[in-house]
């Protein structure tokens, strides 16, 4: 969208003093839906700041003044030119209660409305508009805001003072229908022929005259005198009589010539048609729907908007419970219920040996980190009572108020995040899950509110939490009713057409002590079957409800937007931080359900303005051109609608992370020379060194707040930290040794250590 269309985009919202629903398309005439609350603008070319403030301002007008139903109403009612009238009397309405809200507007109406006139779209150049009928001048006359010299009739005055005095919609109504019936008496006497003409229309349809000259017949040429005098003249034998151009009685001629008139009038009025049957025209109003479709830009980009569909979370969401409980069977059919029990503490024992103690550490200066915060945001101001106790120098020092502290209280954190579980992450799940695991046991100390998901679209998953849930719907004739998604998400008309989605929740703070300590033992024996998957024997194998599939983030994110809303509300949070951690790209959309026969469109961001449109929320955001527009649009709106944080965790392996910083990282040095490929390069070698030795890179990619880069696989894993002194013990060299100590047990935890970064403020 250019620069000028979101700008008065956004007029139009102020003006409205409401969210209105903006779009564009290529259409003659901006137009306002007064049910559905949409304002639909042109995509014009050439077109000035004036003429776009007249436009947005004229409709926003109509948006807050005209009744939708009165509007369709009267117009069905009186006849299709009836809108013609109705238009130029409500324009002139609410143009006046505009002006009059915004005096600012005054200025780009006459400014806007002079361009228009100047492109003859009233039809009027070259013209004297004095000539022209009532309507038509009244339509010029308030669109100049009453200033250009046009005459009006003593009674025309009266009706326009009328138009000038319409305050409310039944004025319009009323004023309209005397403007109406004027026009209708005015247009219909215009259309009658003036007396010459009649005389010349009726002789066409007469019998030839005879001369009696001997020849033959002769014919009139059509002037009314002649026809006259031929046929007063001829006897009823149709031969010349006496006196012929002189004598006769010429009253009897005279009169005889007016009932002659006052009958053809009679006739041609009928062939007109009855006052009931006429309807008057608005030239200028037509001159104008006319012009419009001029200034349409021909070569612009089609505007596609496709809404986002509803999510059915009873079809995605499979809750905690139910996945641990599988988890629980698999294991205990693997090795049976005493190995397991062994088995899983084992683990949990070794891991809450080698994290507890630092997890407690990072739970302290989080909360160093907040107090510190609300300190530097404390103000110090007096309260206006007298110290008493330094009154006395109240000659030489003005400060001899109280003072007082104010400490803002800080704002509550909650976690929600999200695990890729496609494929491609089979090498990364046992590191993910400690990471995961870590991070939940951290918030749970210092009590943040958190809950995680994996996501994927492997059906076979849904079979198995629920094998009872009719998977695949047929009806009578056997046609699958569940569509494209599944049952996981709504597919009307207009709406983006998503896969199916599942979301299985592995762990959540709301859990008791021993369902926790169950999940977490679930989850270090998922961490164990994926860590020892090529070839070397541990303790458990990959069960199968642990299954991966592909990458659909879009509908993920999709489908947590009722979830991290709920979860906010439930917990009474300021922010929702939304966590993703993935390895790839999301899957692509890029399909819409479509109208009539049609089964689905498709859109594409790189050759249409493409707009993901929530009407629930009225939220519209404009995808930009790029590999993840779809997954970038979503997460803008997500952030919009739910007010949540998005922060991203990416997974690459070092040995290819070059090629996966080219695509995915971005600063600002990198951006710089991205096209310049020895010098991208070197830059490149950096930022992959750094990795190696930190662990983490931050990126501004766009979609997230914050976006960091991690080492996939064995890079990720938690190593065992050793407090190693090299030298003698000296001060110096020990707080060296333990700040490299703290040092690499920050970068083996990144998760935590990133997210206390994110919330700690």
């Amino acid at each position: 969208m250019s620069n000028i269309q979101n700008q008065k985009s956004g007029l139009a919202k102020l003006l409205a003093t409401e969210n209105l629903t903006i779009q564009h398309q290529k259409i003659s005439t901006a137009a306002f839906d007064p049910k559905n609350r949409v304002l639909y603008c042109p995509i014009w070319e050439d077109m000035s700041g004036d003429l776009y403030d007249l436009l947005m301002g004229h409709e926003v007008g109509h948006a807050l003044d005209t009744p939708s139903d009165g509007w369709h109403d009267a117009v069905h009612a009186m006849g299709k030119n009836y809108k013609g009238f109705l238009n130029v009397v409500e324009d002139a309405r609410i143009e006046k209660r505009q002006k009059r809200r915004y005096p600012g507007l005054r200025s780009s109406f006459i400014k806007g409305y002079d361009e228009l006139m100047k492109r003859d779209f009233f039809g009027i150049t070259d013209r004297d508009v004095n000539t022209m009928t009532f309507i038509d001048r009244l339509n010029i006359f308030t669109k100049s805001g009453y200033t250009m010299d046009i005459q009006f009739t003593d009674d025309e005055l009266v009706m326009v003072e009328k138009v000038k005095e319409c305050e409310t919609w039944d004025d319009v109504l009323r004023v309209t229908n005397e403007v109406w019936d004027y026009s209708k008496k005015e247009q219909q006497e215009n259309e009658l022929p003036e007396e010459y003409d009649y005389r010349a229309g009726e002789s066409d349809d007469g019998d030839d005259s005879e001369s009696g000259q001997g020849d033959g017949d002769t014919e009139t040429d059509g002037e009314g005198e002649e026809e006259g005098k031929s046929k007063g003249n001829l006897d009823e034998d149709g031969d010349e009589g006496e006196g012929s151009g002189q004598g006769g009685d010429g009253e009897d001629d005279e009169d005889g010539e007016e009932d002659e008139l006052t009958d053809i009038i009679n006739r041609r009025k009928e062939s007109v048609g009855t006052d009931e049957d006429f309807e008057p025209t608005c030239e200028t109003d037509d001159n104008f729907r006319k012009n419009e479709s001029s200034l349409i830009a021909a070569k612009a980009r089609e505007y596609v908007y496709v809404n986002i569909p509803t999510p059915n979370l009873q079809r995605i969401v499979t809750p905690a419970k139910r996945v641990q409980e599988l988890l629980t069977e698999a294991f205990v059919a693997q090795c049976g219920t005493v190995a397991y029990g062994s088995g899983a503490n084992e683990l949990y024992n070794e891991f809450r040996k080698k994290n507890e103690r630092y997890i407690s550490l990072l739970a302290k200066e989080f909360e160093m980190r907040k107090a510190a915060s609300k300190f530097a945001k404390a103000k110090v101001s007096e309260t206006g009572d007298i110290d008493v106790n330094k009154i006395y120098k109240y000659q030489i020092d003005d400060s001899i108020f109280k003072k007082i502290m104010r400490v803002p209280k800080g704002k509550s954190h909650g976690m929600v995040l999200l695990l890729d579980k496609s494929g491609s992450m089979a090498n990364n799940l046992a590191a993910s899950y400690e990471q995961i695991l870590i991070l939940a046991m951290f918030c749970r100390k210092v009590n943040i509110p958190f809950t995680a998901y994996g996501f994927g679209n492997a059906r076979g998953l849904r079979e198995m939490d629920y094998p009872r849930e009719k998977y695949r719907d047929f009806d009578d004739k056997g046609n699958y009713t569940l569509g494209h998604s599944h049952g996981c998400f709504s597919e009307n008309i207009g709406e983006i057409r998503c896969s199916e989605v599942y979301l299985r929740e592995m762990i959540n703070s709301k859990m008791s002590n021993a369902e926790f300590s169950k999940s977490v033992k679930n989850i270090l024996c998922l961490m164990d079957a994926w860590s020892h998957r090529h070839g070397s024997r541990g303790k458990f194998f990959r069960p199968q409800c642990d299954a991966l599939s592909n990458t659909p983030m879009s509908e993920a994110l999709i489908a947590m937007q009722p979830i991290i809303k709920e979860f906010r509300r439930v917990n009474n949070l300021d922010i929702v931080n939304t966590t993703i951690v993935h390895d790839g790209d999301a899957d692509a959309i890029c399909w819409f359900n479509a109208q009539n026969d049609e089964k689905a469109k498709y859109f594409d961001s790189n050759n249409q303005n493409v707009f993901l449109v929530d009407k629930k929320n009225k939220v519209q955001v404009n995808l930009r051109v790029s590999e993840d527009d779809v997954r970038e649009g979503i997460c803008e709106w997500l952030q919009k609608t739910t007010g949540t944080k998005i922060v991203g965790f990416y997974l690459t392996p070092i040995t290819s992370a070059k090629l996966a910083l080219k695509r995915r990282m971005f600063a600002d040095d990198l951006n710089a020379v991205r096209h310049k490929y020895h010098e991208a390069n070197e830059i490149l070698a950096k930022y992959v060194k750094k990795l190696k030795k930190e662990k983490y890179l931050e990126s501004k990619n766009v979609g997230y707040d914050s976006f960091y880069i991690l080492p996939a696989g064995s890079d990720l894993s938690v190593e065992d930290e050793v407090f190693e002194v090299n030298g003698k013990a000296t001060t110096a060299t020990l707080t060296k040794a333990f700040m490299k100590f703290n040092k690499t047990r920050q970068i083996n935890r990144v998760l935590v250590s990133r997210f206390i970064t994110q919330i700690a403020v």
